[in-house]
């Protein structure tokens, strides 16, 4: 896998809810790929003009509505491959043009330079998917700056949470770069060992700890809020 000056991540944030778009590109063909396209496509694809970027690719974190609402629109003007795990797809029944059926470990090759693995991290979605390059992953809402997904509402589970963010932390080198699917924290872009320090939900020793902390509150099986109007 090629060094991390040969590649480039840009982060902008859209929408009512604060959610964070990515483009993951090679900085020798200047290609990228889309990460979770929401919220306004027009502003996407004249962010990628403005930085004179081809998104060759469409990576869906996961299928909550938030995160794909612009994958349409924007496949109507890029006729580009959708990726999102099977799992995923299973659970929410999305569709879309071109959409890739993907499994864990699977490989998306952008550019020359830039490999792009796909990690399964469910329990905030059944195939909530971590994308990990060198040196840095993009999580959506499996694990956000001092927060992570909620477990609560349908398909979420918090006991697989607890072990995916254990999991997560545990297999990464602890410097590596975070970047998150929503801006909910006091900064835009974290490392695993930062987060391994400051994060609340990552302190809990016990199953049971976390389940309660991250379910206080919350009642299981809770429908997704309505678009706002």
């Amino acid at each position: 896998m090629a060094a991390e000056s040969e590649i480039f991540v840009h982060q902008f944030e859209l929408g009512p809810w604060d959610n964070f778009i990515y483009f993951l590109g090679d900085k020798a063909t200047r290609k990228c790929a889309v990460v979770d396209p929401a919220w306004d496509a027009d502003f996407i694809l004249d962010e990628a003009k403005r930085l004179d970027v081809e998104i060759t690719n469409i990576l869906c974190t996961h299928s909550h509505f938030d995160h794909v609402n612009r994958v349409d629109a924007i496949l109507e003007k890029r006729d580009v491959p959708v990726h999102m795990l099977g799992e995923e797809i299973d659970f929410s029944g999305f569709r879309c043009e071109n959409l890739e059926r993907q499994s864990p470990g699977d490989v998306v090759r952008i550019g020359d330079h830039l490999e792009l693995t796909m990690v399964h991290t469910p329990g905030h979605t059944p195939g909530s998917t971590t994308y990990r390059m060198r040196g840095a992953v993009v999580t959506g809402d499996t694990l956000f700056i001092q927060g992570c997904g909620r477990c609560d509402f349908i398909g979420g589970d918090p006991e697989v949470m607890y072990q995916t963010l254990k999991s997560l932390t545990e297999s990464l080198p602890s410097e590596t770069r975070m970047y998150p699917g929503h801006n909910y924290g006091p900064v835009t872009v974290s490392t695993l060992d930062e987060e391994l320090k400051e994060n609340p939900y990552l302190q809990h020793a016990t199953l049971d700890a976390f389940v309660s902390h991250r379910m206080e509150g919350k009642t299981p099986g809770t429908k997704l809020p309505p678009p706002p109007t």
